[in-house]
């Protein structure tokens, strides 16, 4: 921010013109986790009136209290932050949801009626955020026991893992977010070439690839099985001898 956005001659002619330098101050995912949280604020927290009072567009924010109260929210278009309190220091004893609150809400209800403020968005996750069913008691992933579940949004790779102990789950892992990468094969053994001529092998070589015998192949002739040896002639009996030769 500048004190002074620019000087002018007499004659309109501009002698200094401020120069704004935007940086970066955090990073988007976070910055939308936060942003979330204070979405929730508005739902379910401190600042629900906000929504019972009649502001109905998508909206962030937070109370605060010491001896003041504040109030400090925003939407896609706009940014406001009420403070109520006494100069002197003295004690307010009123929080900052019942004293800056209404102060916001009637304000931003006005706001919103002109026409630069209308188009209102919901609050997009930049990459690199991702959202997952939890319980909220246990904070750990919903089960279908679970009565109540809430959506969340984490840093991904932050988000919870275990499903929810408390209803059903056990204790039990899901299995990495990563994309799991296939099982490895065996590694089949690897094929050795001959040693280059003056060169040493560092790995040993089968017996017939070091004598340069070559190997059997299917097509290599093979010795005949050995005849399967004949069983020997009985021997004949006398009477069966002189029957022969009367034939």
């Amino acid at each position: 921010s500048s004190f002074i956005k620019s000087i002018r001659s007499h004659d309109s002619h501009t002698i200094y013109q401020s120069q704004l330098q935007r940086r970066q101050a955090i990073d988007p995912k976070v910055a939308y986790l936060v942003e979330s949280m204070m979405e929730e604020v508005i739902a379910t927290g401190t600042g629900a009136a906000v929504r019972s009072k009649g502001f109905k567009l998508p909206a962030a924010g937070k109370t605060g209290t010491s001896r003041d109260g504040w109030f400090a929210g925003f939407t896609t278009k706009l940014i406001c932050i009420v403070w109520v309190g006494f100069d002197d220091n003295r004690e307010l004893n009123l929080e900052g949801a019942h004293s800056a609150l209404p102060v916001w809400t009637e304000f931003m209800k006005r706001a919103y009626q002109h026409r630069e403020y209308r188009n209102v968005t919901d609050f997009k996750a930049p990459a690199g955020v991702v959202s997952v069913q939890i319980d909220p008691q246990s904070g750990q992933l919903a089960t279908a026991a679970c009565p109540k579940v809430r959506t969340e949004y984490f840093v991904e790779g932050t988000q919870p893992v275990e499903l929810c102990h408390l209803h059903g789950g056990g204790g039990t892992q899901v299995a990495s977010w990563e994309t799991q990468q296939p099982a490895q094969r065996a590694a089949e053994p690897p094929v050795v070439a001959p040693p280059a001529p003056g060169q040493q092998n560092v790995y040993p070589l089968p017996q017939h690839v070091a004598q340069g015998i070559p190997p059997s192949t299917p097509d290599s002739p093979q010795q005949p099985p050995p005849a399967a040896e004949q069983p020997a002639a009985k021997r004949k009996g006398f009477f069966q001898r002189l029957r022969g030769i009367f034939r």
